[in-house]
């Protein structure tokens, strides 16, 4: 464990302090406005009830940094969530703007059929390695980044999602054992000198809630999530609200990040937008899309 003396070993410190950002963004420019982005070393917690699009915005974020023309490193995502060809397929489709409904339904025509395969093709050029086990644990995940990092650069590690992710021994209570995964998920932020963003549930709460605006209380089993974490955004979609109460209302796609937490930059709302069929966040647009 390092000691440092003032007298002797804040020269360095303070030549960190003047470096500019390390880390990724988002690539909403409105969201990395306000929170500067993903720095190296920190948790972040993306947060929402299913069906709001967090897994979506996590992958937004992997394509946004591992681009064959950007040098950031390899973006590694961990999923209990979904097989790997499906996190492929819904890429593919951000990227093409089809949807990977249609196409997996056949309703696709020939022309967005090509678009998408031809995406399918440039894919395999990002740099994105993905583990799709119903096991993970922060070990495995550990396993993992001994064996990568020695061979290349990690732009950013990515856990889909802590309430799917168990310890391999007894734990009290599922709290404290969220809580565990968590400061373990801070841990290897800081040990491997990455940006670490764990997606996380909310719990009913929000559902029953006029607004259904959610609040920080509401991550689910947070345990110390809260405190381990250094930034945390929490999906806010109000006329996907609105649908739980009425079958007829309509989507528009108006999304509220909520940040309640950001250490390096600015709490409050960020207002951007989100297009179902094609599983991405963008920038507000002027006019409608």
């Amino acid at each position: 464990m390092p000691l440092y003396d003032f007298r002797e070993d804040m020269q360095e410190a303070r030549e960190e302090i003047n470096k500019p950002f390390e880390g990724i963004t988002s690539g909403i420019e409105a969201l990395d406005n306000h929170i500067t982005g993903f720095p190296k070393g920190d948790l972040s917690i993306i947060a929402g009830r299913p069906g709001l699009g967090k897994s979506s915005l996590a992958r937004n974020i992997l394509l946004n940094n591992s681009k064959p023309d950007v040098d950031f490193g390899v973006g590694f995502l961990c999923t209990m969530e979904m097989k790997c060809y499906e996190i492929y397929g819904y890429m593919a489709s951000t990227l093409s703007h089809v949807s990977y409904e249609d196409i997996s339904k056949n309703l696709a025509t020939q022309a967005q059929v090509d678009s998408f395969n031809d995406k399918c093709n440039t894919l395999l050029n990002y740099k994105i390695k993905v583990q799709d086990d119903s096991g993970i644990t922060p070990d495995t995940i550990k396993a993992n980044l001994d064996i990568i990092m020695p061979k290349e650069d990690i732009s950013c590690l990515i856990v889909d999602y802590l309430q799917l992710m168990a310890l391999q021994k007894p734990v009290e209570s599922r709290q404290l054992e969220i809580s565990e995964i968590s400061r373990e998920l801070k841990g290897i932020a800081m040990d491997y000198n990455i940006p670490v963003i764990g997606l996380s549930q909310l719990n009913r709460n929000v559902e029953y809630r006029e607004s259904g605006r959610p609040r920080l209380v509401d991550l689910r089993e947070s345990g110390s999530m809260e405190q381990d974490a250094s930034t945390i955004i929490l999906i806010h979609r109000p006329s996907y609200n609105n649908k739980q109460f009425d079958a007829n209302a309509e989507d528009d796609g108006e999304v509220e990040l909520i940040i309640p937490k950001c250490r390096r930059g600015k709490t409050g709302v960020v207002n951007c937008a989100f297009i179902g069929e094609w599983t991405c966040f963008i920038d507000k647009p002027e006019e409608e899309f």
